[in-house]
């Protein structure tokens, strides 16, 4: 009897591989075996162990670590954290997977890729994409991802206590997807690739929202009224400080606000991709939210976590803000004069049209597998 295709999952440890590893072992086990490849022997990685899934621990920053855990792999999947090292990541994940024979390959990419965008973050991006697209005889797909709904939930506890969802959103609207309906994607395509083979997929939540409208749909699951109150970008990198992200990830955030206040998170609207690839529709921000206020011991009101989330609100008045520009020159991070997506041409050709990048309707390209 034929052994079943190995897949691979890079970042197994992260919010959607982990959802991608739980997908294929709960739902694609009949059709791939599963490796998840993650950083630390930790609780996390005991979790993907408990649900069926092979485990190998080891640093993709390391080649050597790659070239151990693509043995024997036939299908994997590429995403790299929001930090300087994507680009070495990704070429040590190329150099393996091509040296293992690897047939497949899935990358989270992201909806902002561009050769002349601002973030260095995101030229990065679109040099991965390019860079997998090159690799010999390796079939590729690319996820390409919008705005996360878990962007928003960070939130969630001051909407809760004060009833204020405070974010640099402008009018800007988006379709909110889920962690799971990403790693659900990934997952589909992984345990059927051939449909999918040299596609672009952008997987979307099922509606674009307002600011407005996200707030009324916290206000509706946390049973409270909540006011979106639009903050400035300063307000926004001394609200990021004050929750520990790091300079290299604030530099390139308020990039991807400025876009999204222009719209370009909206360009294109919703897709069929989620549908189509896992059979099962979008969760909705409602849902997502749920999700969230039950896991959050701050969505619950109290009189102590009113005092705890006006605190936080203090912290967060009392933190300096970053000064993207001068870290980034003497972090001697590459700077160029780039253009916000809403003022790249081709850029704003190729997303900004009904359905951009989502699964022809073909009922053969419909996932075997869901």
């Amino acid at each position: 009897m034929t052994s079943l295709p190995l897949v691979l999952i890079t970042g197994a440890a992260g919010k959607t591989s982990r959802a991608a590893v739980l997908a294929l072992t709960e739902h694609h086990s009949h059709l791939v075996r599963t490796r998840a490849m993650v950083r630390r022997d930790d609780d996390r990685a005991q979790a993907l162990r408990d649900a069926g899934a092979e485990v190998v621990v080891g640093d993709m920053g390391d080649l050597r670590d790659l070239r151990r855990a693509m043995t024997g792999v036939q299908r994997a999947h590429f995403v790299a954290p929001i930090n300087n090292n994507s680009l070495d990541y990704a070429m040590n994940f190329a150099v393996a997977a091509a040296g293992a024979g690897v047939e497949h390959v899935v990358a989270l990419s992201q909806w902002l890729s561009s050769e002349s965008h601002p973030s260095l973050l995101t030229r990065r991006t679109f040099l991965v994409d390019q860079l997998l697209s090159w690799l010999p005889d390796v079939d590729h797909t690319l996820i390409n991802v919008g705005f996360f709904a878990d962007n928003l939930m960070s939130g969630l506890g001051t909407a809760a206590q004060m009833g204020m969802l405070t974010m640099p959103l402008g009018t800007g609207r988006t379709a909110f997807i889920s962690n799971e309906d990403i790693g659900r994607v990934v997952a589909g395509v992984l345990s059927n690739p051939l449909p999918y083979a040299g596609l672009t997929l952008r997987p979307t939540g099922p509606e674009l929202q307002t600011p407005e409208e996200i707030a009324a749909v916290f206000g509706e699951v946390l049973g409270r009224e909540v006011t979106y109150v639009d903050s400035s970008e300063t307000m926004a990198s001394k609200a990021m400080r004050a929750l520990g992200h790091s300079p290299f990830e604030l530099s390139q955030v308020m990039h991807y606000m400025r876009d999204y206040r222009r719209g370009s998170f909206e360009s294109g609207g919703t897709t069929n991709v989620v549908q189509q690839v896992t059979g099962r529709p979008a969760e909705d921000l409602a849902t997502i939210t749920r999700r969230y206020a039950a896991s959050d011991p701050m969505a619950a009101r109290s009189v102590g976590n009113l005092l705890r989330a006006m605190a936080q609100f203090l912290k967060i008045l009392l933190t300096k803000p970053l000064d993207t520009e001068r870290w980034q020159r003497e972090q001697r991070v590459p700077l160029i004069d780039g253009q916000d997506c809403a003022d790249a041409p081709e850029w704003t050709r190729t997303h900004a049209v009904p359905e951009a990048f989502g699964v022809p309707t073909e009922p053969s390209l419909v996932a075997l597998s869901s």
